[in-house]
């Protein structure tokens, strides 16, 4: 169901015939700019999206993601360290990740320049990206940060200067359809949930809280979602009878606004979008459980070719 912003509902049953005409101009007058506005507000979220993509945090300059191990883990470009980092980026010996009971120091080689932010860095306590601020390193076009998931910490290496952010074509996408903006109640669980959804890594897992799901109608048929928390809101991960097809095997992504006084929330689906594995493969992205599998076809939001 669309919210009212669009729709149009006369007020009283009108008799005479050119009343009626009239109020079927105007209709159509109002559903045409309404409908343009829309479309307009997409073609901005989908730029921004595209943006994201190509900044300096974005999933395009990924240029690599390397599990750690228990002890000092030899970061740099020659091929007898244990984390090797692409050729030409680097120096030989860049330092090393120490990982002791769940912690992560960074000890820089002697003559490599490593900062944060503009201070050299020798040692360093280095925060993950679970915690308030992670730390970021950098050495020439090289940034690097620690992932945590689960029980294994990992690098995340970035190159600010990645080939993939200027060769970048952009998302192909389903034509903009406000039948696809829908209405949702939230369900919640008698206490919030948290399960464990498989991820492209093979044997690591991610345990979001699910404090309920999202009931909503479309194409005639009466669906529900589990909705996972996220830092404001509600992230959705969904696979539907397109995936696989024109859409990403794995399923796609979309975030909602937490539900309001009326227990009610949107579910935009042309703003569903694909995870960032479709853009590199150093991200450990969630997949959809059967849960959250709809039997309809989701003719909205990103799609996803192959490539050749």
């Amino acid at each position: 169901m669309l919210t009212g912003e669009w729709i149009v509902k006369p007020h009283r049953i009108v008799r005479s015939a050119s009343a009626v005409a009239a109020i079927l101009a105007l209709t159509a007058t109002t559903q045409v700019p309404a409908q343009s506005s829309y479309e307009h507000l997409l073609t901005g979220w989908r730029s921004q999206r595209v943006a994201t993509l190509k900044g300096p945090d974005g999933w395009l300059n990924l240029a690599g993601l390397y599990w750690l191990e228990e002890g000092p883990n030899s970061f740099g470009a020659s091929t007898d360290n244990d984390l090797v980092a692409p050729e030409g980026l680097a120096p030989p010996k860049l330092g090393e990740f120490l990982v002791e009971h769940g912690t992560v120091t960074f000890k820089t080689e002697p003559g490599a320049d490593v900062f944060l932010g503009e201070s050299p860095v020798t040692e360093i306590l280095l925060a993950d990206d679970q915690e308030k601020e992670v730390t970021l390193l950098t050495s020439g076009s090289l940034a690097w940060t620690v992932i945590r998931r689960m029980d294994r910490l990992g690098v995340r290496l970035r190159d600010y200067d990645h080939p993939a952010v200027a060769t970048f074509a952009g998302i192909e996408s389903y034509a903009a359809n406000p039948s696809w903006r829908l209405e949702a109640r939230f369900e919640p669980y008698p206490e919030p949930r948290t399960i464990r959804v498989p991820t492209v890594v093979e044997g690591l897992g991610w345990e979001p809280t699910v404090p309920g799901t999202l009931e909503f109608e479309a194409q005639g048929q009466s669906l529900s979602l589990e909705a996972y928390r996220s830092d404001d809101g509600f992230m959705i991960v969904f696979a539907d009878a397109t995936t696989g097809d024109t859409t990403y095997p794995a399923g796609r992504y979309l975030a909602a606004d937490l539900p309001g006084p009326d227990g009610t929330t949107v579910l935009d689906f042309n703003k569903a979008y694909n995870p960032p594995c479709v853009f590199t493969e150093f991200a450990t992205c969630p997949l959809a459980t059967s849960r959250n599998r709809l039997p309809v076809s989701v003719e909205a939001g990103e799609k996803f070719t192959p490539k050749p």
